[in-house]
């Protein structure tokens, strides 16, 4: 594994760190770096983790990613939960903010996620973000619930805070013992166990992020499926509660039901 830094981050503390991974370029990779470098709070560092990427495109993110504030990490890991632990690891920050390499923040994001965190009553914050396609025009609103308990409830159908829109603290994160794995469904996993720990989850009613959709995302997939079934599974193991079965009975059933919709979906329109 090695770490090279683009440059030195600046001397003194930093309120948060970004954490941003990254394996191969985008046509949308300068616009979401750029969407970072901009905001109207700049009292971050911001943290990207090149994973198991070819020598061109690090450097391509070298040469994109000038400023003070940046520090790039190389790993040779391909496994985003590997990679998101390894930046937390590095980090300075107190609280983390997530960031994919396709998506945008609005310039204020940063400021309002601080004007929340400051209140001091929440573990995970995440926000509404508006849905975009490939060429930036806006299809749809994610706009999940704020309150605990609409939380919960839709956790139980799909995931009930977007990961690129999030920003927690890093006590919860070490009281989460980090990322545990999995290949499209890490962030799916960490809500679960925080629930079941009582952090405390919130949404802001406000989108703050330009969320890119793109058609076959892993999360529709049967593997998103099948490892939200094996957590559900996990819980009811760990804690038995209607709940539990409940969450394990919807999400095997997708994975089995959804693959094959997808399937007759694709010969009906060709």
């Amino acid at each position: 594994m090695t770490s090279h830094p683009a440059s030195t981050p600046r001397s003194g503390t930093v309120a948060i760190s970004v954490i941003f991974c990254v394996n191969r370029t985008n046509p949308h990779l300068r616009e979401a770096i750029d969407s970072v470098l901009k905001q109207t709070y700049s009292n971050f560092e911001f943290l990207i983790g090149a994973n198991a990427c070819s020598d061109e495109f690090h450097e391509e993110l070298c040469g994109i990613a000038q400023d003070p504030r940046v520090r790039i990490f190389r790993t040779q890991m391909p496994q985003l939960a590997f990679t998101l632990n390894y930046l937390t690891e590095q980090a300075r920050g107190d609280w983390f903010i997530r960031m994919d390499a396709d998506d945008v923040c609005e310039p204020h994001r940063f400021e309002r996620l601080m004007e929340v965190i400051a209140i001091g009553e929440h573990d995970v914050i995440g926000s509404w973000a508006t849905l975009i396609d490939a060429q930036n025009h806006v299809i749809g609103q994610f706009t999940p619930p704020s309150d605990p308990a609409g939380i919960r409830r839709m956790l139980l159908f799909s995931n009930p805070i977007a990961h690129p829109t999030v920003a927690f603290s890093r006590s919860f994160l070490l009281k989460m013992r980090g990322y545990l794995g999995g290949y499209v469904s890490e962030d799916l996993d960490l809500w679960m166990r925080a629930i079941r720990s009582g952090a405390r989850l919130t949404n802001i009613r406000e989108p703050l992020l330009r969320y890119r959709m793109h058609e076959g995302q892993v999360s529709r997939s049967r593997l998103g499926y099948a490892e939200a079934a094996a957590h559900w599974h996990r819980e009811l193991l760990l804690a038995p509660s209607m709940y539990g079965a409940l969450g394990w009975l919807i999400a095997s059933t997708k994975a089995i039901v959804m693959p094959l919709r997808n399937r007759l979906n694709r010969k009906t329109s060709s």
